[in-house]
């Protein structure tokens, strides 16, 4: 049981739907985004373009992990396209 006292699980939530993914508590978050992204179907864009926000709408940084981060087990976090990720403006 000591591997699952290294691991939690985050609710990502990407265009409205909730997902589940199992996430390592000391690595970077990063590695939660890049799965849920893939598991999501969202795979046009980097992950570097995408934003992590918490319930409170604080962003936060991906390459810190879940532990550095005070992410709780369950902790429900926002996924969503940076703006201007989506493409260039018009002249």
């Amino acid at each position: 049981m000591e591997h699952e006292k290294h691991r939690l699980k985050l609710i990502f939530i990407i265009n409205g739907q909730d997902l589940l993914i199992e996430a390592d508590r000391n690595a970077p978050l990063k590695l939660a985004v890049m799965r849920a992204l893939e598991i999501s179907g969202n795979t046009g864009r980097p992950a570097e373009e995408w934003e992590v926000r918490n319930v409170g709408g604080v962003l936060l940084e991906q390459n810190r992990t879940p532990e550095e981060l005070h992410l709780e087990n369950k902790a429900r976090l926002f996924l969503s396209l940076q703006v201007g990720a989506g493409g260039t403006c018009p002249p």
